[in-house]
């Protein structure tokens, strides 16, 4: 059986993921289908809408055989370390066979073609020298104008979706680990996943959509975005406000910020340029999470990546950790086909694959990773009978 390996959030899980799933199936009848899923963090630098284990058991119960964490380290960051960290783990994992992706696009052959481009030692020489010139825009706008000028608007199209980002270095980190892991791409239906409107289909919106209504208390309209099991769960934790919100952990994060000294933020993950002293400045008569953003935000900083900078320092997320790729991930949920492929490449994964938290309590990074999920539940609206991360388990789906 072919095993296919899905890169994921389901932040929360829709109708759109369940479209990738089953156009695999299409594909691949027998496949086995595995995710590396984005831990407790997402990449948008926010913690996830439902935990790590809720979100497994959703995408097991709509058609996934195995999910592993990307661990909140590589899940809070830009596209470059997250894509490389995720592939990165299927490659320790061994026995998958292809990585699938959507992209607005759908076009692998051109989305191969700037992936080569973008690598090559001629266009990172120039891009440097942008980036000199052009301080005041961020990195992917450096990237998109330099790729314009060189090689014209037409094929700079494809650096301008955000899954289409996302595409271009899913295969970056397939050549610079010289991977055997075969690429394909669905094409994306409904609204870029960062998107906060509503799009005319009436079946697909984004998960950014999603978040957007739960968080305005408008829960019927989500059913009709959602399948029907990952409705239902979803329904039950938002009932019982088991979701997350980041203006929960404001206080501890403000706090945190006016503790820490200079020379430790400037050690965080995305903080470039003499960007502490920025952020020390601006914390000035500052008591709200929002207005650190509004206030960080500028023409060479997103929102995304502020965001990310801000839980960076907040969890003492460094670069050189980020810089240095993860050595293990938690099976976070499988069935009776996610049991058969984990028994069939313990033997020969070069990754440590932790089924019992508890028995990795003395590794020093899956010990950061256990506190930022111990953190997160701070984030929660409703944290009665939350327990220690140490002692989940991963949802077991059998026959």
């Amino acid at each position: 059986m072919p095993v296919i390996a899905i890169v994921s959030e389901y932040n929360p899980f829709h109708n759109g993921h369940l479209y990738q799933i089953q156009k695999i199936k299409e594909i691949f009848p027998d496949s086995v289908i595995i995710s590396i899923m984005s831990g407790s963090l997402v990449q948008r630098g926010e913690p996830a809408l439902f935990s790590k284990y809720n979100r497994a058991e959703i995408a097991v119960r709509n058609g996934v055989d195995a999910v592993f964490e990307l661990s909140s380290v590589y899940s809070n960051s830009p596209a470059n370390i997250f894509a490389f960290s995720a592939v990165y783990i299927m490659q320790k994992l061994s026995g998958i066979d292809y990585i699938c992706f959507g992209s607005e696009c759908g076009d692998l052959e051109l989305l191969d073609f700037a992936a080569e481009k973008i690598m090559s030692e001629e266009f990172d020489l120039k891009l440097r020298e942008n980036i000199k010139a052009n301080k005041n825009k961020s990195y992917p706008q450096n990237v998109y104008d330099l790729f314009r000028e060189i090689y014209g608007e037409e094929k700079a199209e494809v650096l301008n979706g955000s899954n289409n980002i996302l595409a271009v270095e899913y295969l970056k980190a397939l050549k610079k680990l010289n991977s055997n892991i075969m690429p394909f791409t669905i094409k994306r239906i409904g609204a870029d996943f960062n998107s906060q409107k509503e799009t005319v289909d009436e079946t697909y919106v984004s998960a950014g959509y999603l978040r957007k209504l739960i968080r305005e208390n408008n829960i019927s309209e989500i059913k009709n975005f959602m399948p029907e099991q990952a409705y239902e769960i979803s329904l039950k934790l938002i009932k019982s406000w088991k979701f997350t919100d980041i203006n929960n952990l404001s206080p501890a994060i403000i706090s945190h910020l006016n503790r820490i000294d200079v020379h430790e933020i400037a050690k965080c993950a995305e903080v470039f340029g003499g960007e502490e002293h920025r952020i020390k400045k601006l914390l000035d008569g500052c008591f709200d999470y929002d207005s650190i953003i509004k206030n960080l935000e500028a023409k060479h900083n997103t929102s995304s990546s502020v965001k990310r900078m801000i839980l960076n320092i907040f969890f003492g997320i460094t670069k050189k950790m980020q810089n240095n790729p993860t050595d293990f991930t938690v099976v976070l949920g499988l069935n009776e086909k996610g049991k058969i492929f984990l028994n069939n490449i313990r033997k020969k994964t070069q990754i440590k694959i932790i089924t019992k938290p508890a028995d990795m309590k003395n590794n020093k990074s899956f010990g950061k990773n256990l506190f930022i999920d111990n953190v997160c539940k701070l984030a929660l609206f409703n944290k009665y009978d939350e327990i220690n991360q140490i002692k989940q388990k991963p949802f077991i789906k059998n026959l």
